[in-house]
């Protein structure tokens, strides 16, 4: 059995624990654990009625989410630290805001990571009022010029994906020098890749966006609950004005998103650009999640 099936045949049990609590934030699907088998050796441990989900690196190890299964206790949370040790690398990632008052006072280092963008979907599919005057016009301009046709993604479509990726990485590399930021984006030259190729197991809804034949945009995405989707990525070939934004509303206008009330977009990665253009689709919400660490001086840096 390869890599890759073992990993997928612990989704069942990770989607159960998940279930039994709130999913806080656009991680708390299988997803975002699979996307990067390729850089962390995953372990699933139960502990304390919790499933813990550890991502081992040389470097040492940390926990990918707080423990799945119920409410947190701080018992289970000094169980995973001590079987973590005392490496630098240890602590807890995805921390919710409502999870963080359990670690107030009590010692940690916690850091707030970058915010997740949440919107509702009324809003950014009728783009009404001069709040969204810029994304309708970008909408129309796109729609009158290029009218692209924005169909369900098909195995056919790996490639023609694939090979759209690299355009839009080679372009963004020409325009930001940052070493970290073109280091991302050769990481997710392979994380996109791995997801695309399993979309159908990992259970993402994915459309694509043609123009003469080529494929000028694609998007997935997932139900993190019965009221949210999340769109997991989305890339588009700036090369033809306004396809993102119209590949944007019409996968939040799509069917298969009917009952659903929120978009989440995830974080933006701490970069200045992507929370510019988030928050300019007026979010309804924004999610802060935090990391816990612990604080061998014994005081909070929070």
């Amino acid at each position: 059995m390869s890599l890759e099936d073992t990993l997928l045949g612990q989704k069942p049990m990770f989607d159960d624990f998940v279930a039994r609590g709130q999913r806080p934030l656009s991680c708390y699907h299988f997803v975002s654990v699979f996307a990067w088998k390729d850089f962390f050796d995953f372990e699933f441990v139960q502990l304390d009625g919790c499933l813990c989900v550890y991502a081992h690196q040389p470097e040492g190890s940390f926990l990918y989410l707080p423990p799945l299964g119920g409410d947190l206790s701080m018992a289970t949370v000094e169980a995973c630290f001590k079987r973590m040790g005392a490496r630098a690398l240890s602590r807890i990632e995805n921390i919710s805001d409502k999870q963080l008052p359990l670690f107030q006072g009590r010692g940690y280092n916690i850091q707030r990571k970058a915010d997740e963008y949440v919107y509702r979907k009324s809003d950014v599919v009728g783009l009404r009022g001069n709040a969204y005057k810029s994304q309708r016009h970008d909408y129309n301009y796109c729609d009158k010029k290029y009218a692209p046709c924005i169909r369900p993604y098909e195995d056919e479509d790996y490639q023609g994906c694939v090979d759209l990726f690299g355009r839009w990485a080679k372009e963004r590399m020409g325009r930001h020098q940052d070493q970290v930021y073109q280091a991302m984006l050769n990481d997710n030259a392979q994380v996109h890749a791995v997801v695309i190729r399993h979309h159908r197991p990992l259970g993402l809804v994915g459309r694509v966006a043609v123009i003469d034949g080529q494929i000028v945009a694609y998007s997935f995405g997932y139900a993190l609950d019965e009221k949210t989707f999340c769109i997991l990525f989305e890339v588009a070939d700036l090369n033809y004005r306004g396809i993102a934004a119209y590949i944007f509303n019409r996968f939040c206008a799509d069917e298969a998103l009917g009952d659903f009330q929120w978009i989440n977009t995830m974080d933006d990665f701490g970069m200045p650009q992507v929370a510019w253009t988030k928050k300019a689709l007026h979010p309804a919400k924004v999610i802060a999640s935090f990391t816990v660490a612990r604080n061998r001086e014994g005081h909070e840096n929070f």
